[in-house]
């Protein structure tokens, strides 16, 4: 495998983020050595000791190849739960430097967000604008061959049926979902609701994150993938039967150790992943989450 071309099945690895500060080099040569297999990439500039530009998206390309490693995703920012419309403009723009950096790279996936919460503005006020900003940002990421995939992250938004509404009213090929597993329950829901969520968001996931995590005096504790009480096994047998052929990429945040807490994660999911594929589900046979 290497770092520029595209894996064709489910690959496992990790979110660069929890690496914040650390050298992109040291980065992929410590996912790799973890067993992962790709990496999704933070486009935040200098958080990795470089800026991902043109001129320098040539290195990053042969140092994931060095490593072995498939980068699968870029993550990107922004906020579309804007009351006015020329920081919507800004926020499509941010949005597309990060589809930019994914062009450089050959990266098919940059992960996205709707918005936060605004003072005295509703999610129904706000939900036009959101809408506007993806489809105002789906056509030059599609040129750019990139998809747009929407996290349930924050506050605001993170919900699957509201999440699955979005993208069937943006109505682009290109802006689909990312899935956190462990933003669900972090967002309050308990597991009969997070299960729903994951239901409602799983077809038109194009990246995964995977935490874990138990409920304890009303939180949610993230835990090592496998450890927790999310139905993460279903989620990806169900991911198998669907065809899904995007990355699933541990993102720890629970106590303790980073570095051990994401080696069990991506460990557990590889066996997670591989039992998937042996034991494929028959057709039309339904899995529970």
């Amino acid at each position: 495998m290497s770092g520029h071309a595209q894996p064709e099945v489910i690959t496992v690895g990790a979110v660069s983020l929890g690496w914040s500060g650390t050298p992109l080099e040291r980065v992929l040569a410590e996912i790799r050595e973890m067993g992962g297999e790709s990496i999704e990439i933070n486009s935040q500039p200098g958080i990795h000791g470089i800026a991902l530009t043109s001129t320098t998206a040539s290195r990053v390309r042969s140092m994931a190849e060095q490593a072995d490693l498939a980068i699968v995703a870029v993550s990107g920012y922004n906020d579309f739960a804007q009351p006015d419309p020329d920081s919507l403009s800004s926020e499509v723009q941010r949005l597309l430097g990060a589809c930019e950096i994914a062009m450089w790279l050959g990266v098919p996936v940059v992960r996205a967000f709707a918005g936060e919460p605004k003072p005295g503005r509703s999610l129904d006020e706000l939900w036009p604008r959101i809408v506007e900003g993806f489809r105002r940002a789906a056509a030059p990421a599609r040129t750019a061959g990139v998809t747009l995939a929407i996290e349930n992250h924050g506050r605001l938004l993170n919900d699957g049926r509201h999440l699955a509404r979005l993208v069937q009213e943006v109505n682009e090929p290109n802006v689909r979902l990312t899935l956190d597993t462990g933003n669900f329950p972090w967002a309050g829901h308990d597991l009969s609701g997070t299960s729903d969520d994951l239901e409602a968001a799983l077809p038109y996931a194009t990246n995964v994150q995977v935490k874990d995590g138990v409920w304890r005096d009303g939180t949610f504790e993230f835990v090592p993938a496998g450890d927790g009480e999310l139905p993460l096994t279903s989620l990806i047998a169900k991911l198998v039967a669907r065809g899904y052929d995007g990355p699933i990429s541990s993102e720890y945040e629970g106590s303790g150790d980073f570095r051990e807490g994401t080696r069990r994660s991506i460990a557990w999911l590889r066996e997670q992943r591989d039992a998937a594929l042996r034991s494929e589900t028959r057709e039309g046979e339904s899995i529970p989450l």
